[in-house]
């Protein structure tokens, strides 16, 4: 009986290790695939305020979360020309208040950039997912010309992932085209001669109010030796200025509007000088349409509905100087002007300015501290804020939170930010 039972055990582990062994023998079969962690988390301690309009925002000391994240990143071998690659980024924003932004929301494991792809030698890369637009990821302000790598190197936008940013959001003073494309396909070419286009879609899938936002995105970059030259250009549809909320105090908003759209064109280029001192300029123009309701009135005895466009340029430049082998100081400035055809208040209510001036020391390469002071003006009717953590004077803790309109930020901080 003993012997028998040993054979039934013995049998039975054989049948369970050729079962297991199979699909263990068929991932041999597959290709190698290259796995890449990253992240960072970047944090700052802080004093800020924001006064001028009509709901000041009193001095206070706060711990503010940099745009931390995590991520991965992956591709493997098609053939010898073909490669498929993919990338899940979470974002670890306001880690600093367990994940709760100051709006509400939370951040989940596909917040940031998500997507598969294919990329070919010869022919480009083709993304789908959620991924920054071609306005953003090629030609944005946050990396050498485009993307969201700021600290870790130089960009227009010395400050990115820090409360002294100055572009990348639609409140900010440059760059506001800038965006993440939900449900969106991307074409990236490859580099020919220091030339590369992209191309970006985002499909409005919600259709809100049975409007189709989609938005379509553009963009070209040049480099040559230590000059760096991209435009791009951003639209989305069925998208203006929300007039209403600007004649009830809310400030400059866009929402959705059946026949507007939202254009962004820009120009963007940085030098690197002998001296490794960094220069770098930039030019956004924006044309929003809106529709605005008129009452009946004396002598129009019938409501109508308004449709017309306004226009807004943004300027900014940036120079950096390395000290020695770990430091560098940093000085960003840009303005947005008048906005045409305002329907609320005077074209030169919308202007605002903003300075950010600090330096940053490497400790070692996954090391960087920083100091920083950022101020901002905003005019009457503007609501230009903060870069990564805005402030909000009303509505706090709801989706509809914002800045009162004339409020004018400012911040003065420190920071220390870890990568790997």
């Amino acid at each position: 009986m003993t012997t028998r039972n040993s054979f039934q055990r013995c049998t039975l582990a054989a049948a369970a290790a050729t079962l297991l062994a199979a699909p263990l023998a068929a991932r041999a079969d597959l290709p190698p695939v290259t796995f890449k962690p990253y992240g960072f988390i970047n944090a700052e301690l802080e004093s800020v305020q924001a006064s001028g309009g009509t709901t000041p925002y009193q001095q206070r000391g706060r711990v503010t979360d940099g745009n931390s994240r995590l991520g991965v990143l992956m591709s493997f071998a098609v053939d010898a020309e073909l490669k498929a690659v993919l990338q899940i980024e979470a974002s670890l924003n306001s880690f600093d208040q367990g994940g709760v932004s100051d709006t509400g929301s939370t951040s989940t494991l596909t917040s940031r950039n998500s997507y598969v792809g294919l990329e070919h030698v010869r022919f480009g890369k083709f993304l789908v997912g959620n991924y920054d637009s071609a306005y953003r990821s090629l030609v944005g302000s946050g990396g050498e010309l485009g993307g969201n790598l700021g600290l870790s190197v130089q960009g227009l936008d010395l400050w990115n992932n820090t409360s002294a940013q100055l572009t990348g959001n639609n409140y900010s003073v440059f760059s506001r085209g800038e965006a993440r494309l939900k449900n969106s396909v991307h074409y990236f070419s490859p580099e020919w001669k220091g030339l590369q286009a992209a191309v970006s879609y985002g499909l409005d899938e919600a259709r809100s109010g049975g409007l189709n936002r989609g938005r379509a995105s553009l963009g070209v970059k040049y480099r040559i030796g230590a000059l760096q030259v991209g435009v791009g250009f951003d639209q989305q549809s069925s998208t203006g200025v929300d007039v209403a909320r600007g004649e009830q105090g809310w400030g400059f908003r866009l929402a959705g509007q059946d026949g507007a759209s939202a254009r962004y064109t820009k120009l963007v280029a940085s030098y690197q000088l002998p001296t490794k001192t960094y220069i770098g300029a930039g030019i956004e123009q924006a044309r929003y349409g809106f529709q605005q309701f008129v009452p009946p009135a004396p002598g129009s005895i019938y409501p109508q509905l308004l449709n017309g466009s306004m226009k807004q340029t943004g300027l900014m430049g940036s120079v950096a100087q390395p000290i020695g082998e770990h430091a560098t100081v940093m000085l960003s400035a840009g303005r947005i002007g008048r906005l045409s055809n305002a329907a609320v208040g005077s074209p030169d209510d919308y202007k605002a300015t903003q300075i950010s001036l600090g330096a940053k020391y490497k400790i070692n390469d996954l090391l960087t501290t920083y100091v920083y002071g950022t101020r901002i003006r905003n005019h009457a009717q503007q609501s230009v804020n903060l870069g990564q953590a805005p402030l909000f004077s009303a509505n706090l803790g709801s989706p509809d939170a914002y800045l009162s309109p004339g409020d004018s930020p400012r911040a003065i901080g420190i920071g220390l930010i870890a990568s790997f």
